[in-house]
């Protein structure tokens, strides 16, 4: 819904009015969407970085 353009509040008002409550049964905020969104998009960077694989590259390496 955020990325289609709409805001945090109005999409708090959408959950509300569905009668969606959050994880601990309580209505929605904006502070509460924009927390979740936020959460959901760090967690999406996280994933992609923990896949991405690396070229491994070794130099100098010496053993005295």
């Amino acid at each position: 819904m955020h990325k289609e353009g709409m805001g945090y509040r109005r999409i708090s008002d959408f959950l509300n009015r569905s009668g969606i409550k959050t994880h601990t049964n309580k209505i929605w905020s904006n502070s509460k969407v924009h927390g979740n969104v936020k959460r959901m998009q760090e967690r999406k960077e996280r994933i992609s970085l923990r896949n991405k694989t690396y070229t491994k590259v070794i130099t100098k390496f010496r053993i005295n």
